[in-house]
């Protein structure tokens, strides 16, 4: 069984008769039939079933069809993808992130690949850490920015940077004897009335740990598992958070929240851009991881982001 007998398989199956087939394929009718003849004998099975009306096939022969399509959708992508190499990049990139990082990266990088590589299809998927590491690991998505490297089987990572968690309310409701952006000193945060993710959520577990290692008690108020909630309520003056300025830039620039840099000690974290290796890495997926790369030093740059960068790979905020 060779490719030429099975594109010659699967265009009689779809014509639905030999001679229909034949002309198509440009080759003489007797010639298509002996090639499906010599099919069927070295498989050991009849593959189709001849009736006055033309052929249709049979179980086997439907089995075979549905993996010739497929194989014929592999020629065709490799034969692109090679043609492709030096070329400008295209396809489709799936990158997945969570909502804290999606909030302030996804619109500039989007608008980025827009105009720089305008024939890829750009798709960035926002979900929580938990579901965006399950689908980078399976496979299912091209690319993940990921607060940490555990448990991600065979895929590959990379520390982009590290960024700090600030302490926010409403401007009209600062709570602190100090003004927004002096640092505050955490023991002063976990004593205010804090709303918070869940304990299923990696932000909670983070600050659960830090909190226990210096001996304070937390007041959560509320659990919210959805980061736009906790931000409204934040905003409405209910109560206070923990977040980083990643994901709070929106409302802190138009006036709705204010925040604090938290000190003794501080809380980080890292960020990993974390690659499938259930995908092959194409020159468009690359291009992509960098200029996410540089969008987010920009956003350092500009204030957005509070973080450091790894050593030697970019600029200290």
């Amino acid at each position: 069984m060779d490719s030429r007998q099975l594109a010659y398989f699967r265009r009689t199956v779809e014509s639905g008769s030999m001679s229909a087939a034949a002309s198509v394929l440009g080759i003489a009718q007797p010639s298509l039939s002996q090639q499906i003849r010599n099919l069927e004998t070295g498989l050991g099975v009849a593959l189709l079933l001849r009736t006055a009306r033309g052929v249709v096939p049979t179980e086997a022969g439907q089995i075979l069809y549905d993996h010739a399509c497929r194989i014929a959708g592999l020629l065709a992508a490799a034969e692109a993808e090679v043609r492709a190499v030096g070329s400008e990049p295209t396809g489709r990139v799936e990158f997945g992130m969570p909502a804290s990082v999606s909030m302030a990266l996804s619109i500039p990088l989007a608008e980025t690949i827009r105009v720089e590589m305008p024939s890829v299809q750009f798709c960035a998927i926002e979900a929580m850490s938990g579901h965006i590491k399950e689908l980078v690991t399976k496979g299912d998505i091209d690319l993940a920015l990921l607060y940490d490297q555990e448990a991600i089987g065979d895929c590959t990572s990379d520390l982009v940077l590290t960024e700090d968690l600030w302490f926010y309310s409403a401007p009209d409701a600062w709570p602190l004897p100090t003004p927004p952006g002096q640092p505050v000193p955490l023991g002063a945060v976990t004593r205010l009335d804090l709303v918070l993710p869940s304990r299923r959520h990696g932000l909670r577990t983070l600050i659960d740990r830090i909190t226990r290692q210096e001996r304070l008690r937390t007041r959560i108020v509320t659990e919210m598992d959805s980061l736009q909630q906790i931000k409204a309520l934040v905003a409405r003056g209910s109560c206070q958070t923990i977040l980083s300025q990643a994901a709070v830039h929106d409302l802190v620039e138009i006036g709705r929240l204010a925040g604090s840099p938290i000190v003794e000690p501080r809380i980080r974290r890292p960020v990993y851009v974390v690659r499938s290796t259930g995908r092959r890495a194409t020159a468009a997926t690359q291009a992509i991881e960098a200029y996410c790369r540089e969008v987010i030093r920009d956003l350092v740059r500009r204030g957005i982001w509070q973080a450091e960068f790894p050593s030697g790979r970019g600029e200290s905020a």
